[in-house]
């Protein structure tokens, strides 16, 4: 108990020392997209046409087009008010949740992702991302028949899966950086962990299954993507030749396009 104690006060005391714009930061961007996507769905309820809404903004699986495939992800339904109160609440604990992780606790025992990480991964979460959510979301409409798709969790699960990508990439780092590590029994300690966390995450999601009205495919894609896509953002930033920074950034654009486009060859 002690011991805990002292770590807590440790983090504590680092956490004095990030700089306050730091913090004015974070807060900008919670309050920023708080504040934007309020602003859309009243936009949507009470100044934007419903033709407009209905051909430009909510996905018509169907007949998608750019617009509903970008802007349909930060739609929620107008007929559920728990639905934007509830990935507000889910958002807003994620983003706290990651930087809390990112900036403070993983500083301070030690591990820091490389600069201009967070901004870089937010960048293709909120710009690139949507699109290949929508296009999981159209693929998946095949199988589930559903028709029309909009809300944020998509985004919401990879801020969750950037979450995830902080703690295993500290966890392998720290095993595999060890000098007294038993190679065997850290790699096979190390996977056992990440497959039963992706395992237990996926389970979860699939619960939703029973529920007509969540997009599980959007949620299990918007993880996966929350994943990769930092890994991929992390390697670029810390490549030392321009041919890997390269090499990376076509991984990433694939990452991002396939999902995007695939849904129009399959």
């Amino acid at each position: 108990m002690v011991a805990v104690s002292e770590k807590f006060a440790f983090v504590l005391g680092y956490a004095k020392t990030v700089p306050g714009s730091v913090y004015i930061h974070f807060l900008t961007l919670v309050v920023g997209i708080t504040a934007l996507l309020i602003i859309f769905q009243h936009s949507i309820l009470h100044l934007i046409p419903m033709d407009f809404t209905l051909d430009h903004i909510f996905l018509n699986m169907t007949t998608p087009n750019p617009s509903s495939m970008f802007l349909s992800n930060y739609m929620h339904n107008p007929f559920d008010p728990t639905h934007i109160t509830n990935n507000l609440s889910t958002t807003a604990f994620l983003l706290f949740a990651v930087f809390i992780a990112g900036t403070v606790v993983l500083p301070a025992i030690g591990y820091r992702m490389p600069p201009r990480f967070f901004l870089l991964t937010y960048l293709i979460f909120f710009l690139l991302l949507p699109f290949a959510i929508s296009g999981i979301s159209i693929w998946s409409a095949r199988i589930t028949g559903k028709s029309w798709s909009s809300g944020f969790s998509g985004i919401s699960f990879a801020l969750f899966g950037l979450l995830v990508f902080l703690m295993l990439s500290w966890a392998y780092t720290t095993t595999l950086q060890s000098p007294n590590r038993d190679t065997c029994r850290s790699v096979f300690v190390l996977l056992s962990m990440t497959l039963i966390c992706l395992i237990s995450v996926i389970a979860v999601i699939l619960l939703d299954l029973r529920t007509q009205n969540v997009n599980v495919y959007a949620h299990l894609g918007g993880f996966a993507l929350g994943l990769l896509v930092p890994a991929l953002v992390g390697m670029g930033l810390t490549a030392e030749t321009r041919g890997q920074k390269a090499a990376v950034a076509a991984m990433l654009g694939l990452v991002i396009l396939l999902p995007s486009v695939g849904w129009l060859v399959v």
